[in-house]
């Protein structure tokens, strides 16, 4: 794999930072002070967010699935993680798919491209 598709840019707050799974992403949030994988935001949204990352020339792209009510279906976001900002980007509507396979192979076309 080209180690640019996951590599975060040097005027990123997280220069250099290699990304190969959702824990690297989470940390690189962090670190550069933001709060989208907090407790309490996720806790906000009702979010969960899946294991698998896709990379590729087209970046790097994660699946999370929310809930609006308890009594509610789940519903599937695709996300990008940015290399500029190390920060993360809704890619589409929120909640745009109706299943985690659905989500994730728009992820991986994403991914290629």
């Amino acid at each position: 794999m080209d180690p640019s598709f996951n590599t975060c840019l040097p005027s990123s707050p997280c220069p250099g930072r290699r990304i190969w799974s959702v824990d690297d992403i989470r940390r690189a949030d962090r670190d550069a002070g933001r709060y989208y994988f907090s407790r309490n935001t996720m806790r906000a949204f009702r979010s969960r967010v899946g294991d698998k990352i896709h990379i590729g020339p087209g970046g790097i792209y994660f699946v999370t699935s929310e809930q609006r009510e308890w009594n509610t279906e789940r519903r599937y976001t695709v996300r990008q993680f940015n290399m500029a900002t190390c920060g993360v980007d809704t890619v589409g509507e929120f909640m745009q798919y109706d299943t985690n396979p659905q989500a994730h192979r728009a992820a991986a076309r994403f991914a290629r491209f």
